[in-house]
């Protein structure tokens, strides 16, 4: 089993939808005993699986696994009195805390960093945003479509020049700044252990866009724009081509002078090393389209096998272009358990991605099943301190939810 570095560590998870229990699901599978607090009827994102086609009940909740699995569940009516006194209570005994509700609502429940911090003075504070705290747009609504790829540019400008926007894959934004939310929150840690002090961090999608998109956000700036045809790219030697076989193949060659010459021979073109035109980076930025109407036909003469064979032999970095559920049964995400098999309540078999980061082997994290609604209140308010008439009581008057 893959090493655990947090177990110790308690977070208190108060997010809804895809990146904020996407970040405690990473902190949950590093070990630390991620608690979901929801509402009495579920936060949202429980049934989102059913927007992508899967099932979204009890039995079987594939995409609920993704974000939540490894955690356990209490729900609380943190607009009763009894129902955040729990939530106070285990904010007194959590390292951190992780929200991506908005700060107006979270301030109305004295649940900003100001008001926490000043009565759990050592508690790590984590805020997943839409477009930041600060700003016109720092109250707005945002999914990943609008804040991680609408307004960042990455929707017009990373499709086919003169194309219409791409249609943005589902959660991508989310599931990266979900990394870097956790990640943030882990680091803090240090400080926490050496001094006692809690931290406020921040990450937005927004901001998670533009970091991603900051070699381009360069390059514009100096005046090299997007988005980019595929017949006229930057450099033909980091460009797309179709083989015999209708395979596409991304070669991606980076250090210009050094490897031209091992492509030309690759192609069984070695009259073109010497071209003046082509054989330094910035002769071929002037006729790159020359480049391109030589690449493209000599491609279509070879199926991909031996164009891979080729390309291999010339150490030049390239690979199929797959289509994502390919990934699915791909030998290099096996072999590394980047996805593998989870049994579902049902005892179905299914698919799950593992958390990008592994520690200690490349094993996958031993995967506990997504809480069911109230799955844990008993558990944890008894750790807590409550006795059964006490829980009982609160779940009667709607304080807390207790699954049946």
């Amino acid at each position: 089993m893959t090493n655990q570095p947090l177990k110790g560590i308690r977070v208190v998870d108060f997010t809804v939808a895809g990146a904020g229990p996407a970040a405690g699901k990473m902190l949950a599978d590093w070990g630390a005993d991620v608690i979901k607090i929801e509402p009495l009827t579920g936060e949202a994102g429980r049934v989102t699986g059913l927007t992508l086609g899967l099932r979204a009940d009890e039995e079987q909740n594939p995409h609920e696994e993704l974000k939540d699995g490894n955690k356990r569940s209490v729900p609380l009516n943190l607009k009763d009195p009894q129902g955040m006194e729990v939530m106070e209570r285990l904010l007194g005994t959590a390292n951190i805390f992780i929200s991506n509700y908005r700060l107006k609502a979270l301030k109305k429940l004295g649940l900003d960093y100001e008001s926490m911090s000043a009565r759990h003075p050592s508690i790590i504070w984590g805020i997943l945003t839409g477009f930041g705290t600060e700003g016109p747009a720092a109250d707005n609504p945002g999914y990943d479509t609008v804040a991680f790829w609408a307004r960042s540019g990455a929707m017009i400008d990373l499709c086919e020049k003169g194309e219409t926007p791409l249609t943005p894959p589902f959660a991508l934004g989310d599931f990266g700044t979900a990394g870097t939310l956790a990640g943030a929150c882990a680091a803090c840690l240090y400080q926490q252990a050496e001094t006692g002090k809690g931290e406020k961090v921040m990450v937005s999608l927004y901001g998670q866009a533009i970091w991603d998109n900051a070699a381009i956000m360069q390059a514009e700036y100096h005046g090299n724009m997007w988005p980019k045809s595929r017949k006229t790219p930057d450099s033909p030697l980091r460009n797309t081509f179709k083989c015999k076989d209708g395979t596409w193949v991304m070669v991606s060659i980076l250090t210009y002078e050094r490897f031209y010459p091992a492509m030309c021979h690759a192609i069984g073109r070695d009259d073109l090393a010497g071209d003046e035109r082509f054989c330094t980076e910035v002769a071929m930025r002037e006729h790159k389209t020359e480049l391109m109407d030589i690449l493209d036909p000599v491609f279509q003469t070879k199926d991909y096998a031996e164009w891979d064979r080729l390309l291999n032999e010339a150490d030049i970095a390239h690979d199929r272009i797959n289509h994502i559920v390919d990934t699915i049964t791909d030998e290099q995400a096996v072999a590394n358990n980047f996805v593998y098999n989870f049994t579902n309540r049902d005892g179905t078999k299914d698919l799950l991605v593992s958390t990008p980061v592994k520690f200690g082997t490349p094993d996958p994290i031993a995967h506990k099943n997504a809480p069911l609604l109230g799955e844990h209140s008993v558990e944890i308010m008894t750790e807590l301190g409550y006795s059964a008439e006490q829980i009982q009581a609160m779940a009667d008057t709607g304080a807390v939810l207790v699954h049946k």
